[in-house]
């Protein structure tokens, strides 16, 4: 143990970054939508343009960027037509089964698409996604 910890002092006093910077992941799965809002202004002002403006949205996507109230799971790499993209799913608490979204990103995040399904509201899809993306927010 005090060998560790001289190795850490060591390492801190000639300037070696910290051990969790080494390497910065590229995976676009594993990640959650609050989190990357907060911190990517490519994916927070592409999904905020989408919204803007747009009439029939439920209270808590009109909110995602502002308020993250939601059920967020953790993103998944899917490959569209040799893409990466980032398929992100969220829910509104205690009603996931009735509000629900989905928000497929580009690589690096400035285009973004958003398939909306509301028991109240219905279905809305946003960002004009060809066939093979309409067919990952879909499934």
């Amino acid at each position: 143990m005090r060998k560790n910890i001289l190795v850490l002092g060591i390492l801190i006093a000639f300037g070696a970054p910290p051990l969790h910077a080494q390497t910065a992941s590229t995976s676009l799965a594993g990640n959650y939508l609050p989190s990357v809002l907060a911190t990517s202004p490519a994916h927070r002002d592409s999904l905020m343009e989408m919204l803007k403006g747009k009439p029939g949205l439920p209270f808590w996507v009109r909110a995602l960027v502002r308020q993250p109230r939601y059920v967020a799971l953790a993103s998944e790499e899917v490959s569209v037509k040799d893409r990466r993209m980032q398929l992100f799913r969220a829910c509104e608490p205690r009603t996931c089964e009735t509000s629900w979204i989905r928000v497929l990103y580009s690589e690096d995040g400035k285009r973004a698409l958003l398939y909306i399904s509301d028991a109240k509201l219905g279905i809305k899809i946003f960002g004009d996604p060809t066939p093979e993306e309409l067919a990952f927010l879909t499934r």
